[in-house]
């Protein structure tokens, strides 16, 4: 049967109706996914380009005179988040007259410890100090010293953030402890290179550049971001570790088959030939560009790893916040969250209770309804004003944990009074009838048929006003401060999820703590909201609904 032309017209605009509503469904549940799942990749996934003053060539052992045997491993605590350090990061841990903590290079909040073999108690003791503390006067005061390989180790781990080092030919168990690489070598150049030409001077190079200079393919330094001046590459055979480490990060083939010098034996001739030719690059190890003042750059080097960790959920952070975890914090977010709702709930479903119930439905309910609805609207951080006006100066109850609570109730009151005065409206009145038909009071009936109708609403509203504690900053701002600390009392200062993660943001502390933070946020959120869908399914159930 033919369809007349005004029924092909409907069945058309009601297609064209259709699928527009799911384009636009569809690009919003897109976007939606797109947000949490970058927050959430970038919560558990690091990827940062740091600036070196070494290549990131890594070597097991550290040779003394080009000797592995002679040389010695560096190893620390297996709580120690570290695969590898620097030369100069090694230098300082055992110089520095401050006692050094490993938050500077994996953002735990350890104090360091180093361990050291006594100087001139060996030959492997001597040439191990030389290369440690270099031109210093003198090991740090918070060196500890040994005086056997198998005392190193047991020191190293029986001690949280312990660091030492052993013989390379040591050949012990190592429970308890792990060993880490070290980075050495930099990139040396003529002075020429760096000198300053029509306002350029070359300030870092990267992997992809550096392998332009040693493959050939760049010949110019104006194409890696130098002054107009021909390349020439020259490098010295170091150790069998350093070559085959170079040739792995810079080359794709052998390094010989490059074509420029490569020089052997006589180290200061070589550093004699990088300095005397313009325009020449070459390698050399970091103790010596650094007693000698060597003209260097740095060098970016790509980091990644794992970025939400177990330590970083479970730790106590740091006085400053830049290491350690966020327990802590993720505490004191239940703990608002907790007193908030303690507050905010009764005196929210009693308003509702009264304004559907008892009162009389006329102007003066109105005017409560529209004051309700407009304080909803208001921005939070009117209400963060008024809550250190009010809250901490003029009662005097000074910026902590019991004004924030306070002042967060005043801000999420309005929703929960609206939800549940709606919940409360929708329950049919043959409820209320019913039950007073069989002898309850008035009372009983609302404790024992109206809330327990209206219980799923009520509840939704509860969680939205969870959602505004969970995710408010303006109001903690003013009101509740900026401690690392544990809540301990009404007065106490305290941080919680959602301003630490605006504050990593704004004084631009970490962006990767920042993003595992959002990620812990984001997981939080969506089991209160799992949790909240299943129980008001239940009680929709137990209801007959």
């Amino acid at each position: 049967m033919e369809l007349s032309k005004s029924t092909r017209i409907s069945k058309l605009q009601e297609n064209i109706a259709r699928g527009v509503v799911w384009t636009f469904a569809g690009l919003t549940i897109i976007i939606l996914v797109w947000i949490v799942g970058y927050i959430l990749f970038r919560g558990f996934y690091s990827e940062q380009y740091p600036v070196y003053a070494v290549l990131p060539i890594e070597e097991e052992v550290f040779p003394v005179d080009c000797d592995q045997s002679e040389g010695f491993k560096v190893i620390v605590n297996k709580k120690v988040e570290l695969n590898d350090l620097t030369w100069d990061q090694l230098h300082t841990i055992y110089t520095k007259r401050r006692r050094e903590n490993w938050g500077f290079y994996t953002q735990q909040d350890i104090k360091v410890q180093p361990y050291a073999f006594q100087a001139e108690s060996s030959a492997f003791a001597d040439s191990a100090a030389e290369v440690l503390i270099l031109d210093s006067d003198d090991w740090s005061k918070y060196t500890t010293f040994i005086s056997s390989p198998e005392e190193m180790v047991e020191s190293v781990r029986n001690t949280p953030g312990a660091i030492g080092y052993i013989p390379a030919e040591y050949d012990g168990p190592l429970r308890g402890v792990k060993q880490i690489d070290i980075r050495r070598f930099s990139i040396i150049f003529s002075p020429e290179t760096l000198e300053v030409m029509n306002n350029k001077k070359m300030q870092e190079l990267d992997k992809q550049k550096l392998q332009a200079i040693f493959q050939g393919d760049a010949e110019n330094w104006l194409e890696v971001g130098g002054i107009d001046l021909e390349i020439k590459p020259l490098i010295f055979e170091y150790c069998d570790s350093f070559m085959e480490g170079f040739q792995k990060e810079y080359f794709d083939g052998p390094i010989r088959a490059a074509g420029f010098p490569i020089y052997m034996d006589d180290i200061e001739a070589y550093l004699e030939q990088v300095a005397s030719i313009p325009g020449s690059v070459g390698v050399a190890p970091y103790d010596l560009v650094k007693t000698r003042e060597l003209p260097t750059v740095p060098v970016v080097r790509k980091e990644t790893g794992i970025n939400l960790t177990w330590s970083f959920l479970f730790a106590a952070p740091s006085r400053s916040g830049a290491w350690g975890g966020i327990s802590y914090i993720i505490i004191n977010t239940f703990v608002l969250i907790f007193f908030t709702l303690a507050f905010s709930t009764p005196i929210g479903v009693a308003a509702a209770i009264y304004l559907v119930e008892y009162a009389k439905q006329g102007p003066f309910v109105r005017i409560l309804r529209m004051g309700t609805e407009t304080l909803a609207g208001i921005p939070s951080i009117v209400f963060g004003l008024f809550g250190r006006i009010f809250f901490v100066q003029i009662l005097g109850m000074g910026i902590g944990f019991l004004s924030s609570t306070l002042t967060i109730t005043l801000m999420i009151l309005p929703t929960i009074v609206r939800t549940s005065e709606e919940a409360m409206a929708a329950v049919p009145q043959t409820y209320r009838e019913g039950s007073l038909a069989l002898g309850a009071t008035k009372l009983e009936t609302i404790v024992k048929v109206v809330l327990p109708a209206a219980s799923p609403g009520i509840l939704t509203g509860v969680i939205l006003g969870v959602g505004r504690v969970v995710g408010e900053t303006a109001v903690l701002l003013y009101t509740l401060g900026s401690s690392y600390e544990l809540v301990s009392g009404p007065s106490s200062p305290a941080r919680v999820l959602a301003l630490h993660l605006y504050l990593l943001f704004a004084e631009a502390v970490s962006f990767d703590r920042a993003f595992a933070t959002g990620a812990v946020l984001v997981f939080i959120i969506l089991i209160v909201n799992y949790t909240t869908t299943k129980l008001i399914g239940r009680m929709n159930k137990m209801a007959g609904k």
